[in-house]
């Protein structure tokens, strides 16, 4: 027991320490950047990253294996949505003992874990089955450094290229504080030095060989993928009491899924694409622009944004409590997907 609470005190102490690059500011602008575009971050995340994600097949399968997506995806979706939230607040991501900064270890924390219980399961015995041939490697570590790079780049890369294309229109200065805040955020989730973004071109070109190396958009399970948009679509409906339809939810969400991400990459979910003049697109383009970049350009405009989403977000969190466990290793095993 002692040994074991060396190893945990260790632990805390390496995390806590903040590294000479990172630049305090720039993390804190890159977290009210963060809040003030915080709905369009959350359309992005989920459709252009989170279901956009999927091509990269070995992290989508851990992750299927795992268990905490394909029993239950509305808490996949809350978990994941707990940490971006509190990235939304600057000051919380630097310091030991900060909300971000405890959701990260935490996380960190968990898939270690995995990488240990998932061979010990036998859960990942099908692994082998349930990926391409040509990107299966024998004996691979589960949420290795290259899956954790990957999903940084999904969080922040891909996150920013959406973000663009819903005519949301970020400052050179943002998009460097932006990359600089995941960047540290990354550094907490223990990825080594020489995998994290210096710039955004930087983890763009990581994510293109990244691309070339794991994606495969084709083997993409369609039917799973919308089975989880949508029992997101039918939550937003219930949540909203019916004013938002379900249907037109669902339409909503499969538009910017193909819209975000392109059609060559999202082609084993075999969603029909109804041209960028459909009411959806031209709706996020509109709402993206108007307030994701003139509002925040006005007088006073930001700091309305920052304000008004801050303290809703407070709400949410205040009415959601504090979350236990996790959903990961529950529900029965996943053969395939």
């Amino acid at each position: 027991v002692g040994d074991t609470g060396a190893i945990f005190r260790e632990f805390l102490e390496a995390t806590a320490v903040v590294p000479d690059w990172a630049d305090r500011d720039m993390i804190r602008r890159g977290q009210r950047v963060h809040a003030v575009h915080l709905p369009f971050m959350g359309l992005s995340l989920f459709s252009g990253s989170l279901v956009g994600g999927a091509q990269f097949t070995t992290a989508a399968v851990v992750t299927a294996l795992a268990g905490n997506i394909t029993m239950d995806p509305l808490r996949r979706i809350n978990e994941t949505g707990l940490l971006l939230a509190a990235l939304a607040f600057p000051g919380s991501l630097v310091d030991a003992g900060s909300e971000a900064h405890d959701s990260l270890t935490r996380v960190r924390l968990l898939h270690a874990a995995l990488r240990h219980w998932l061979p010990r399961s036998g859960r990942l015995a099908s692994h082998r089955e349930m990926v391409p041939q040509q990107v299966y490697v024998d004996g691979e570590v589960p949420i290795n450094q290259q899956d954790l790079a990957i999903t940084l780049g999904i969080f922040c890369y891909v996150n920013l290229r959406s973000l663009r294309r819903m005519g949301v229109v970020l400052s050179a200065w943002d998009v460097q504080c932006y990359v600089h805040m995941w960047r540290y955020a990354g550094y907490v989730l223990g990825i080594l030095d020489e995998l994290l973004p210096r710039s955004l071109e930087d983890q763009e070109e990581f994510m293109l060989c990244s691309m070339l190396h794991q994606g495969m958009p084709e083997a993409i399970n369609g039917p799973k993928t919308k089975e989880f948009i949508d029992a997101f679509a039918n939550n937003a409906s219930k949540q909203s009491r019916g004013l938002l339809p379900a249907k037109a939810v669902q339409t909503f969400l499969y538009q910017m899924t193909r819209y975000l991400n392109g059609n060559d990459y999202i082609t084993g979910m075999d969603i029909e694409d109804l041209g960028d003049r459909h009411w959806s697109v031209l709706l996020i383009y509109l709402l993206g622009f108007t307030f994701g970049t003139a509002v925040p350009r006005l007088p006073f405009g930001e700091e309305l944004l920052f304000r008004l989403h801050t303290r809703n977000l407070q709400l949410q969190l205040q009415r959601r409590g504090t979350p236990t466990g996790h959903g990961a290793g529950t529900g029965a095993a996943v053969s395939r997907l």
